[in-house]
């Protein structure tokens, strides 16, 4: 081979390597590779075949170099066949990753098969395979139409050239596996369901998902290029936003990076909402990137804030419970003791009235009938009361109301508790205001209610001690007051006196008589009428309970500004 040919060749790889370092598209760099083979070789045809779509053959691309219009049969041959493995030199080539020469096509098996004896025009041909690390990626084909004989030097030379633009199609097919990569990950990060947000080392941020955009309010072409801590993070935390930042870059270290954070994150009207965030760093061509998933925890907090709310009022209702547990101990052993303590005494004295070697005077028999006659009484109320509890626990609290007066009412409760203010030597007084004469209830659980409110008085007052039983009138309203100078009921204390089997702190310390019924009894009563009690008391200096209902119209009852003192020795009085 002579010096001037070696030359050409050589020259012939270097343009090739030329093209094939310059370009990613094997397409573009076998067009120039044929122009440069005819070129050297004066061989007039030049002709690439590629893999088919199904991978099971190879096909014409259509890309030819030279006057293919000349050669219509050739033409018509190579873009109407599937060159499976064994069919023609391109067949031959990529079946074995071997060039393959034909002197002449019309004699050669390989085209024999295909021309059946037709003349395509041409006579020699070689091809030569684009090896790529997967196998062959493309097949460079040559004709002639002169017979000519196998050319050892130029096919070795075709074989590098082979290898040279192998690299262009692996470099094509690795660039297309990297943005067919980066694709699914777009899309992986665009459909997630937490918002994802890249940043470069200054902060500007660079990328911004689709969820990012609903959780913020903010769209993707508004934010690109701003700073993130200026975009998303409220102003309280922005400077540290900026501080953090620049520590990692100045030292590498970081309190941030790689933790999944609670924060808050803002929206473009100022409003914050709770997030969860983790953030971590890459290197991106010699400079740091930052990203960051971002997960919406409103709804975790909502439900956090709903469970402790649970768990709180599960803890209320198990404290309630032990608390009415330890009330219903209580409440036995008090009701024990409220039964023994009266019966005893019927006990006592009857005992000695049926002892017929005892002589009682009239006064001391006179006294031990009175003694039972309280007793008597005092059993009938907690019995009355004990059975209130039980019909009211049914939800059975019958109320027959009617227009009734209010002062006949009233005395008619001072006398239903004139063995406990005579024993006591209390005195009730009664003051009844104009327009304050007639109210709309239930006469018996009315004269029930304010009897409690006379019993109640009368246990916390000292004896001797006046009661007032005051009635007045407002906003279609009768307001009845019980007021007593007692010892009072303590501020912390006084909201629950209401409550059943409720007893307060003196009472317990000073064994008063009582289950906690009354007031509680009162509370239903007057509910029950739609109207309400409440208290004021101070400590030390006495009480008033104030019970309130419905005004049962005009009244046409003559005024009374006030009435005589009714007391213990003479409850009819009034």
């Amino acid at each position: 081979m002579s010096t001037q040919r070696e030359m050409a060749l050589v020259a012939l790889i270097d343009d090739v390597t030329a093209v094939a370092g310059a370009t990613d598209d094997l397409h573009e760099a076998a067009r120039a590779t044929l122009s440069a083979v005819c070129r050297l070789t004066g061989w007039p045809l030049g002709h690439l075949g590629v893999p088919a779509d199904d991978g099971e053959a190879f096909v014409s691309s259509g890309i030819w170099v030279g006057p293919i219009g000349d050669f219509p049969l050739l033409a018509e041959i190579a873009a109407t066949t599937r060159f499976v493995p064994g069919t023609g030199i391109i067949g031959q080539v990529a079946a074995t990753g071997e060039p393959v020469w034909s002197r002449d096509l019309t004699t050669d098996p390989l085209g024999a098969r295909l021309l059946r004896g037709r003349d395509p025009g041409v006579r020699a041909a070689f091809a030569f395979p684009v090896i790529a690390v997967d196998g062959v990626a493309a097949v460079l084909q040559f004709f002639s139409e002169q017979v000519i004989p196998r050319d050892e030097p130029l096919l070795r030379v075709m074989t590098a050239i082979g290898y040279q633009l192998g690299g262009v199609a692996d470099r094509r097919k690795l660039r297309d596996t990297v943005q067919a990569g980066r694709d699914r990950l777009r899309q992986v990060i665009d459909t997630s369901v937490e918002g994802f947000i890249s940043t470069d080392t200054a902060g500007h941020i660079t990328e911004w998902n689709t969820a990012a955009e609903r959780m913020f309010g903010r769209s993707r072409q508004e934010v690109l290029g701003r700073l993130v801590h200026e975009t998303i993070v409220p102003p309280r935390y922005r400077k540290a936003d900026r501080a953090g930042r620049a520590r990692f870059l100045a030292t590498g270290e970081s309190k941030v990076l790689g933790r999944r954070l609670e924060l808050a994150g803002a929206r473009p009207d100022g409003s914050e909402f709770p997030i969860e965030i983790v953030v971590w760093a890459t290197r991106e061509a010699g400079a740091w990137a930052f990203h960051a998933f971002i997960h919406d925890i409103t709804d975790r907090r909502r439900a956090e804030h709903a469970l402790r709310q649970a768990y709180e009022a599960e803890q209320a209702t198990v404290a309630r419970l032990t608390e009415l547990d330890e009330a219903k101990d209580a409440f036995i052993a008090t009701v024990s003791h409220e039964l023994r303590t009266p019966l005893t005494s019927l006990a006592g004295y009857l005992e000695l009235l049926d002892d017929a070697g005892v002589d009682v005077d009239p006064v001391r028999h006179r006294r031990m009938l009175e003694a039972m006659t309280r007793s008597t009484a005092r059993l009938q109320n907690l019995v009355e009361d004990l059975l209130a509890v039980n019909a009211l626990g049914a939800g059975e609290l019958p109320v027959h109301a009617a227009a009734v007066p209010v002062r006949p009412l009233i005395e008619e409760a001072v006398r239903a508790a004139s063995a406990q203010t005579r024993s006591s030597g209390h005195r009730v007084e009664i003051r009844t205001d104009a327009g304050a004469q007639t109210v709309t209830a239930d006469r018996d659980l009315l004269v029930r209610a304010i009897n409690a409110l006379l019993s109640n008085a009368v246990k916390y007052s000292p004896i001797d001690t006046p009661i007032t039983v005051h009635t007045s009138a407002a906003g279609g309203q009768v307001a009845i007051a019980v007021t007593d100078r007692g010892v009072g009921i303590d501020a912390d204390e006084l909201p629950r006196v209401f409550e059943r089997f409720y007893r307060a702190r003196y009472a317990h310390e000073h064994a008063v008589q009582g289950v906690g019924l009354g007031l509680w009894l009162v509370k239903t009563i007057a509910e029950a009428h739609g109207g309400t009690i409440g208290a004021v008391s101070t400590p030390g200096e006495g009480s008033t309970f104030t019970l309130s209902l419905p005004a049962a119209g005009p009244d046409t009852a003559p005024s009374v500004e006030s009435g005589p003192p009714v007391t213990g020795t003479d409850p009819g009085r009034g």
